[in-house]
C-alpha cells in the first residue's frame, strides 16, 4: 500500500501526530525538502512527535519517509499538490481549475499506480492469456465498462474473450467455465454475492482467476490466483465519480495488452490492418 494511503488509514494519532499526519498528505512536496525541524515548526509539532509518526505509519523515520514520498509523489502534477481523490474541487473553484484538478488526478492516479505495479507480475498475467484457450472476464457497473474495453482490445487481435453483460448470466457461466480457459475480474471494492458467488465458482473448478482490485484486501482474494491491487483510496459513500480508480485500472488493462501484443508483435501488428 502507497504510504499517503497508509497514512489515512493510521489510527490511534495523538493531536500532533494527526497534526503532521494532515499536513504530510496536503503538502508531500514540501514534506520532501523540509528537514525534521522544518516539519515541526510548520506543524506547531517537535522531532519527537515526527519520530513516533513515521514508526506508526511503519518507517524507520523521517529520512526514510522523505524517500517514499519521494517516490510516491506526481512530479508532472501542475498544482504542486495531491489532488483528492473523492472530491478533487472545492464549491468556488472555477472552471479553468476544475479541468486542471481532473487533469492533475488522472496523471496522480496512473503515476501512483505504475509506482506500486510489480510489472513481473504483469508479464506473467499476460502470458497466461496467451496460454490459455480463453479468456472470461467478470465485472459490473463501472467495471464492466473496463471489461468491455479490454473484450475488445483482445478481440482485434484474435484471442477467444467472453463477456456477458448480465450479472446473472455471469454468475451461471463461472460454474461452466471450460478447463484450459481463464478468468479476470475487475472489482474495485471487492463487494457483492455475485461476485463472491463466481469467484468461489472458479475456484473450485480450478480455473486461474486474475483480480485487479482496489488497494484493500476483500473477501474475493482469497479465491484469486494473481491480485493486482490498484493505489487510489475512493470512499464508496463520499466519492463523486471513479475517476482515480477508473485511471489506475485503465493503466493495468492497457499495460497487459501491451505485453499481449508485443509476444507476437508482427503478427499482431498485422492483424491490426485487416
Amino acid at each position: 500500500m502507497l504510504l499517503l494511503n497508509r497514512i489515512k488509514e493510521t489510527t490511534g494519532l495523538s493531536d500532533s501526530e494527526l497534526k503532521i499526519a494532515n499536513y504530510v498528505n496536503e503538502f508531500p512536496q514540501k514534506v520532501i525538502t523540509m528537514t525534521i525541524h522544518e516539519l515541526a515548526e510548520e506543524t506547531y509539532t517537535s522531532p519527537s512527535s515526527i519520530t513516533r509518526f513515521c514508526r506508526k505509519v511503519n518507517t524507520e523515520g523521517f529520512t526514510e519517509l522523505k524517500i517514499q514520498l519521494a517516490k510516491e509523489i506526481n512530479t508532472f502534477n501542475l498544482s504542486g499538490k495531491r489532488i483528492a481523490d473523492d472530491l478533487p474541487f472545492n464549491r468556488y473553484d472555477d472552471y479553468n481549475l476544475i479541468a486542471r484538478n481532473i487533469l492533475n488526478l488522472n496523471i496522480q492516479a496512473k503515476l501512483d499506480t505504475y509506482n506500486s505495479l510489480d510489472l513481473d507480475q504483469l508479464e506473467k498475467i499476460s502470458k497466461m492469456i496467451i496460454e490459455a484457450n480463453s479468456v472470461h472476464l467478470y465485472g459490473k457497473g463501472q467495471s464492466l465498462i473496463l471489461c468491455e474495453d479490454l473484450q475488445y482490445k483482445l478481440f482485434r487481435i484474435g484471442i477467444d474473450t467472453n463477456l456477458s453483460s448480465n450479472t446473472g448470466f455471469q454468475v451461471m457461466k463461472s460454474g461452466a467455465q471450460p478447463q484450459g480457459s481463464i478468468a479476470i475480474m475487475i472489482s474495485y471494492y471487492g463487494m457483492g454475492n455475485e461476485n463472491l458467488f463466481i469467484a468461489k465458482s472458479l475456484y473450485e473448478n480450478n480455473i486461474p482467476f486474475i483480480l485487479i482490485t482496489g488497494p484493500k484486501s476483500n473477501d474475493l482474494c482469497q479465491y484469486a490466483t494473481e491480485i493486482v491491487h490498484v493505489p487510489p483510496q475512493e470512499e464508496l459513500m463520499r466519492k463523486m465519480a471513479s475517476f482515480s480508480s477508473r485511471s489506475a485500472i485503465q493503466l493495468v488493462i492497457d499495460i497487459i495488452y501491451a505485453y499481449v501484443f508485443a509476444y507476437n508483435y508482427d503478427e499482431n501488428k498485422k492483424m491490426l490492418n485487416r
